[in-house]
């Protein structure tokens, strides 16, 4: 540092270009950061072509080719659960009817597109966000300092460049991740529900600055019903959507009875939520019978996964199947159902009642159920990453090297588990116990991570200088 200036000498020459390119894409517009999202991903399905026709091991996902055959039996107006395994919602299989029409490949650019809107809607979540902690914040320093006042920050433009920037490293956050990135290249849906959930959110948190509050409302519900149809793990957000609406003297009280009395808003939401699940639920059953219900909502409550699976009740299912022992045992039941309750229910109740907190609140709800789940494969991981870049504003207490850290402990959890999985899946070792083990340890790798978060978590705050007002 130099003495006379107080400053760090300039970098050398030879260091300048790598800086600048470094700043330029630090600076490149949100649109362009879409545009190369866009070109990775269009990438990333002509790979999967390549690699699908070239290699022993397909690029793209079972599931998908599951789908496609569903909404080819859909296309000659048979229905999709014909087509064993089949277990979605018929909606899925009407999405890839153009894969049969088109080009196999029409479905991989559906979830691709929803990937950017995602992008997008993450984008646009996050600026409300900041621009309204930005204003209330701006509002206490009036009251505070003279009411009669209206106070013009010197430092506006620069908050404003501030939001915008976050805003934009958050929506790269996904648009860059390559997990994403592949799981739905590899013609995984779940970043169309991911959408919708993420969109809800958004109705919630924008309601209350809109002049049709009950409206918004009730067309939250409809989406958050419609999600529900799609997938049902998102049931579990519908306590935090419910209690996030409550009254302001609700919450100042803290009394759970008057948290749970609805107002307006509320049955606004629930009306909607059970129009928007009745609406599509009953359509298919007209359509498809017992089958579809069975197949597409209780068939994932009793699922069981013992070659695939992260989950920490995997040996226990595994030794289970092999002895013979029923699974409809009680207190097995309660092993896997009753924690995730818990941690639902404290999560709910204790972030759940206010719209600041509600994107977090979803987040973890999702870690949980994800975490304690009976089955967890790598597409359930969406679940809560597509949550994730809207709350990542949020721990700032979190040093980028602490973060790193924690990124580098997720994925060394799942490395330690896929070893003995591809011994099992593709050199037919006997690696259950192995495997059993190592979903143990990412167990607890997931809920130190939860802990971590939980303990960091707190909302972005702006420094305004108001010397200058006065």
């Amino acid at each position: 540092m130099s003495e006379t200036t107080g400053k760090f000498p300039r970098l050398p020459v030879k260091n300048t270009w790598l800086q600048n390119k470094s700043q330029y894409i630090l600076h490149l517009s949100f649109q362009s950061h879409l545009l190369i999202a866009a070109i990775l991903r269009l990438a990333l399905i002509f790979y999967a072509h390549v690699q699908d026709t070239r290699s022993a091991v397909p690029y793209t996902d079972i599931d998908y080719n599951v789908v496609t055959d569903g909404a080819r039996l859909a296309l000659i107006g048979d229905t999709p659960f014909a087509r064993h395994t089949y277990r979605y919602s018929p909606i899925m299989a009407y999405i890839q009817i153009p894969n049969v029409i088109l080009h196999p490949a029409c479905g991989k650019l559906f979830y691709a597109l929803f990937d950017l809107l995602l992008g997008i809607l993450i984008y646009a979540l996050v600026r409300f966000e900041l621009q309204l902690q930005y204003q209330k914040e701006q509002k206490y320093l009036q009251m505070k300092y003279d009411k009669s006042m209206l106070i013009k920050s010197p430092h506006s433009h620069k908050e404003c460049k501030e939001t915008e920037k976050i805003a934009r490293i958050s929506a790269c956050f996904w648009l860059y991740n390559p997990l994403t990135a592949v799981i739905s290249t590899r013609g995984n849906g779940d970043s169309v529900t991911s959408f919708f959930v993420l969109l809800s959110i958004y109705l919630l948190i924008k309601m209350d600055h809109q002049k049709s509050k009950f409206l918004i409302a009730f067309c939250a519900g409809l989406v958050h019903g419609f999600v529900i149809h799609l997938r049902l793990y998102p049931i579990v957000f519908s306590l935090t959507y419910y209690l996030s609406l409550s009254d302001a003297a609700s919450r100042k009280s803290r009394g759970l009875l008057q948290m749970i009395w609805p107002n307006k808003q509320q049955i606004c939401l629930v009306l909607g939520t059970l129009l928007g699940l009745a609406a599509f639920t009953w359509t298919f059953y007209a359509l498809y019978g017992w089958k579809y219900i069975y197949e597409a909502y209780f068939y994932h409550l009793i699922r069981k996964d013992v070659r695939h699976n992260f989950s920490l009740h995997f040996l226990l299912q595994y030794l289970s199947n092999a002895e013979g022992v029923d699974e409809s045992n009680l207190i097995l039941k309660l092993l896997v159902v009753v924690p995730q309750l818990i941690l639902i229910l404290y999560l709910s109740l204790s972030f759940g009642r206010f719209q600041q907190t509600l994107p977090f609140c979803a987040f973890s709800l999702a870690f949980v159920i994800v975490t304690y789940n009976s089955v967890v494969t790598s597409q359930y991981f969406i679940w809560y990453l597509a949550l994730l870049p809207v709350c990542i504003k949020n721990f700032q207490r979190l040093s980028l090297a602490r973060c790193a850290s924690l990124l580098v402990l997720w994925l060394c959890g799942q490395a330690l588990w896929l070893l003995p999985a591809y011994l099992l899946e593709f050199k037919t070792w006997h690696t259950f116990y192995w495997i059993g083990i190592q979903s143990s340890v990412f167990f607890l790798i997931n809920s130190y991570i939860l802990s971590q978060l939980l303990r960091n978590y707190r909302l972005k705050s702006y420094k305004i200088n108001c010397t200058k007002c006065l």
